[in-house]
């Protein structure tokens, strides 16, 4: 009887039969994305399995309190057997686990949330621990923890969500779209790769469709400056800009750790109005984002118009500030986790593997944003002569050395990598061929003595993938080498 603890009747949106229903439609819909693998057989028990989860559901009202629990089982129940018909892990059903719990929240307590999220935990170790490779490596242990951990942060911040809000009670109908779109900014970072941008921009575009703003922003300290590292609306040109914290709204909320409405900027001494007026900032709610306890940024909406924004949009981005201390936690363990994985044991700069993830996300938030980008490919000059004459510890050392000098000049923003033996690449978000060059230059400029190095760079064109744009550096690169070579004089490892 634990498991129900409101007697109030089931709003009809998440009413157990027409959750079950929906979640029953959308798992056997998309079968038939993939049909030239399935399971038959597999498949026959998981239409049964739909068949009894609805009208289990729909019968719920006629039995015991306590059979509620059926649901989210018969739920997982489903979910395992359209993976098994359809190839094991790699078949996305994984996702639709999330949805129970997020459901059970909404008309359980904490305790029930917990146990449906141990019996999604549960749905994906099993077959892992039974089944196996090939259908269930054992590499898939880390999506398993993570999915749990993630299901668990959603279920639980939803189930205090909606507990806090219904004590509360006043303005119900504003509590309600408040609500609806929490669960979906929190669905929406569940079933999201795991970056920390996605996290960001995910939260932004969620702010201002809650908000009458006109703009969105996450703003991160840098410094002595806070920079706009998400932005959404009418803040779009500014992605990137970078401001004084000091004599500034966003700055104060950092100090001070508390939510600002400021209905005017030209007449409150604690908005910056050179500031405001280059972003059309007129009155605006600032929020801070705490992450393991500390100020991590703030989160802010602004409108052109004199209190367009104020104590609403504030109690609502308050709510928006716990998810994205949620997003941090999850990205910072995911870091932790695969830090060993993306990272080059030599030189401490990200390896390929990391390489190729990045830039696939920087070029998805360039075709989102607009923004120009460019990488450089670099090799080293006489790497191998230079391991011949004097082993490779030298080799090592000048590898290690010209990443060392790299990373300290460095734009905050660019990702350098090794890609290679005696290959670097640089990822250059934001900048044209033109600016690379410009970069490129600086860095060339900074190597250890005696070190030449052939450098490559290409602009992305706004069509091509990622593959194709390092083709186009490489195929530089080598032109630039092959001058090198033509110039003896020019190479150097003295």
């Amino acid at each position: 009887m634990w498991l129900v603890q409101r007697d109030l009747p089931y709003p009809s949106v998440i009413s157990p039969g027409r959750a079950a229903l929906g979640f029953a439609c959308v798992a056997l819909a998309t079968t038939v994305l993939r049909s030239d693998s399935t399971d038959r057989d597999y498949l026959a028990l998981a239409v049964v399995a739909a068949v009894a989860l609805v009208a289990a559901a729909f019968a719920l009202r006629r039995l015991p309190a306590s059979a509620l629990f059926l649901l989210p089982l018969m739920c997982d129940t489903l979910v395992a057997l359209l993976r098994e018909s359809q190839g094991g892990a790699q078949s996305g059903y994984a996702a639709l686990l999330v949805l129970p719990v997020v459901w059970v929240a909404f008309v359980g307590g904490r305790r029930s949330v917990l146990l449906v999220v141990a019996a999604l935990a549960a749905t994906l170790a099993t077959p892992i621990i039974v089944v196996g490779a090939p259908s269930y490596p054992s590499t898939g242990w880390r999506g398993a923890l993570l999915l749990t951990l993630v299901s668990a942060i959603v279920g639980l911040v939803t189930e205090h969500g909606v507990r806090t809000t219904r004590r509360h009670g006043d303005n119900e109908a504003q509590r309600a779209r408040m609500l609806d779109r929490l669960v979906q900014t929190q669905s929406a970072i569940a079933m999201s790769d795991f970056g920390f941008d996605d996290v960001l921009h995910t939260v932004v575009e969620e702010a201002l469709a809650l908000t009458n703003a006109d703009a969105a922003v996450v703003e991160l300290p840098e410094g002595d400056d806070l920079v706009y590292r998400a932005v959404v609306g009418s803040a779009e040109p500014f992605y990137g800009l970078r401001l004084p914290a000091t004599g500034s709204a966003s700055g104060y909320c950092l100090e001070h750790l508390e939510a600002l409405v400021i209905a005017d900027t030209e007449t409150d001494e604690r908005a910056d109005r050179e500031a405001c007026r280059q972003v059309g900032a007129r009155s605006m709610v600032v929020v801070p984002l705490i992450h393991a306890g500390r100020p991590a940024g703030v989160l802010k909406v602004y409108s052109a118009a004199v209190g367009a924004v104020g104590v609403n949009e504030a109690r609502v981005l308050g709510l928006l500030g716990n998810v994205i201390g949620t997003g941090l936690a999850r990205a910072e363990l995911f870091t932790t986790m695969t830090e060993h994985a993306s990272t080059d044991a030599l030189t401490g700069l990200a390896n390929r593997r990391s390489w190729d993830d990045q830039l696939a996300r920087a070029i998805a938030h360039a075709e989102r944003t607009h923004e120009t980008l460019s990488v450089a490919v670099c090799d080293v000059d006489g790497l191998k002569e230079l391991n011949d004459r004097q082993g490779h510890a030298a080799g090592d050392a000048l590898l290690r050395g010209i990443a060392d000098s790299w990373l300290a000049d460095a734009r905050a923003a660019d990702l350098i990598a090794r890609i290679g033996g005696d290959e670097f690449a640089i990822l250059l978000p934001g900048a044209d061929e033109v600016a690379a060059q410009d970069v490129v230059a600086r860095l060339v400029g900074v190597l250890p003595p005696g070190t030449s190095v052939s450098f490559g760079i290409a602009e992305w064109d706004l069509r091509e993938d990622g593959l194709d744009l390092m083709t186009r550096a490489d195929l530089r690169m080598y032109d630039e080498k092959r001058r090198r070579r033509a110039r003896p004089s020019s190479r150097s490892f003295r």
